[in-house]
């Protein structure tokens, strides 16, 4: 398949799965919160600066930014999936955040003029551009000089079991999620910190920091956990939705048992990883 291809898919897929992000916006920030701070603070946004925001799902990563910049600044959040942008929109106006414009856009190709932003960030989002290395090249074109990029990608799946364990009980009965989640666009196409190093040092950044951020996802029972997951994680719901009841019920007794260590006194508590970088354009 070629990059082209792999953009339009991912736009069918994320936009099919716009409404679900929107219904469980705030359980997929809460679990990687620390990482969303991280990527504010590292940009350090100032009353009246404008921040472009990529990959931007419902938003809440660029909404931390908008407080900081005030009615006067300018936030443009913005998603390769129509219902991802939607779902900004409506988070942007329940907030009363008149600085937030939103906008469909990819990130391998801004649709800005050069250095017209002082600072990019992104959660959760680049390690799903077929080409990074042109998504990094757009974001240095756009960004003033000593404009500050900062994102998180996820890190290694054996430290993210809140997705990995569901894509392995699923495989472990007979089915495959579709796509190679290391390959170009999978979402542990970034996992590695050196690959994020040498990405922002070939595309022409400097001071580049990466590191590795802990969260945790918590869960009130199994079915809230299978709920969650079988609504946002990618090729899956789609792939759950298509199995017999049956199927459907042994994966689900796969995965119970799967997330057993994890159990807490209110649920389950399970730990996510993000790989954090910042860069100085």
């Amino acid at each position: 398949m070629s990059d082209d291809d792999l953009t339009e898919a991912a736009r069918d897929l994320w936009d099919g799965l716009g409404s679900a992000w929107d219904r469980h916006r705030d359980h997929v920030f809460a679990g990687f919160l620390p990482a969303s701070e991280w990527i504010v603070d590292r940009i350090e946004p100032r009353p009246g600066a404008t921040i472009l925001e990529l990959a931007a799902g419902p938003g809440e990563t660029g909404f931390l930014a908008a407080d900081r910049i005030g009615p006067e600044g300018r936030l443009i959040s913005t998603d390769l999936a129509p219902a991802m942008v939607e779902a900004a929109r409506r988070g942007a106006e329940a907030r009363g955040l008149s600085c937030v414009e939103c906008h469909v856009m990819d990130a391998q190709d801004l649709e800005l003029p050069d250095d017209s932003v002082d600072g990019v960030i992104s959660r959760l989002g680049l390690m799903l551009t077929p080409q990074p290395a042109r998504a990094f090249r757009e974001i240095r074109r756009v960004l003033r000089p000593g404009g500050r990029l900062a994102y998180a990608v996820m890190g290694a799946p054996e430290r993210n079991a809140w997705v990995a364990l569901m894509m392995g009980a699923l495989i472990q009965n007979g089915h495959v999620p579709p796509g190679d989640p290391f390959g170009p666009g999978g979402v542990f196409s970034l996992s590695a910190p050196d690959r994020n190093q040498e990405l922002l040092t070939a595309t022409g950044f400097s001071a580049v920091t990466v590191r590795e951020m802990e969260g945790v996802m918590e869960y009130a029972g199994f079915d809230a956990y299978w709920a969650v997951q079988t609504a946002v994680s990618g090729p899956v719901p789609a792939l759950v939705a298509s199995l017999p009841a049956d199927e459907a019920a042994a994966v689900r007794s796969t995965l119970e048992a799967t997330l057993e260590p994890f159990r807490s006194a209110t649920g389950y508590s399970i730990p996510t990883l993000a790989v954090v970088a910042g860069a100085t354009a």
